[in-house]
């Protein structure tokens, strides 16, 4: 008997031969119809409030603001900027949304390399329950613009934050969606020692601006 084989067999005589797969389906299918069974009670309060509570509990590194509009994102992120001690420069995603913004005014300069130390990306969805963002690639949209810089900025509207996941994808068509990313606070890996480590395998700081 192979290896594989093996492993397999003790498998099989650990928790039983598998069960029938209309019986697990019919199962799966009546937790989803109904989701309070299988997904906790969120806090009274208002959404972006639940997210920014959420975000708070995760890793260090993560932090949130709220502002009113999105005329007021270029300052917003300059004061962000200046609080690292970082330069007043940033690749800006050319989406609509932020490439109509005047960022100069705000003494910011936007520039084109991809693995530059800042980038700001818009989100499509928030998610109140983990303090997470969806991102969806686009033409204008570049999803490696939330792995490579060292210090990634996200804004999103008040409006798109939703109380769970299964929320953010409801309607989204993932069949013809290229690549869609949900990402939860800066990266970080236990990997080292059982160390927590943040910035090994992308950003090691996430500030998400909700606008509204």
């Amino acid at each position: 008997m192979s290896a594989r084989a093996t492993i397999f067999a003790a498998i099989e005589a650990a928790i039983g031969p598998a069960g029938d797969p209309a019986a697990i389906r019919a199962e799966a299918l009546a937790l989803l119809a109904e989701p309070q069974r299988v997904r906790p009670v969120l806090p009274a309060g208002d959404l972006p409030d639940l997210f920014a509570a959420a975000v708070t509990r995760l890793p260090p590194g993560a932090s949130s603001e709220r502002i009113a509009d999105l005329s007021d994102l270029p300052a917003a992120v300059a004061r962000h900027l200046a609080g690292l001690s970082l330069p007043p420069s940033l690749k800006i995603q050319p989406v609509p949304d932020l490439a109509d913004l005047d960022w100069a005014a705000s003494g910011l300069q936007p520039v084109e390399a991809v693995d530059d130390c800042v980038s700001i990306s818009l989100a499509e969805t928030a998610i109140a329950e983990t303090g997470s963002l969806v991102l969806r690639s686009g033409p204008r949209m570049g999803i490696l613009d939330a792995f490579l810089p060292l210090h990634h900025l996200v804004a999103v509207r008040a409006a798109r934050i939703v109380p769970y996941l299964e929320d953010a994808v409801a309607e989204a068509d993932l069949a013809s969606t290229r690549n869609l990313v949900v990402v939860t606070g800066p990266s970080g890996t236990t990997d080292i020692e059982g160390s927590l480590v943040i910035g090994v395998h992308g950003p090691a700081t996430l500030h998400i601006l909700v606008v509204g």
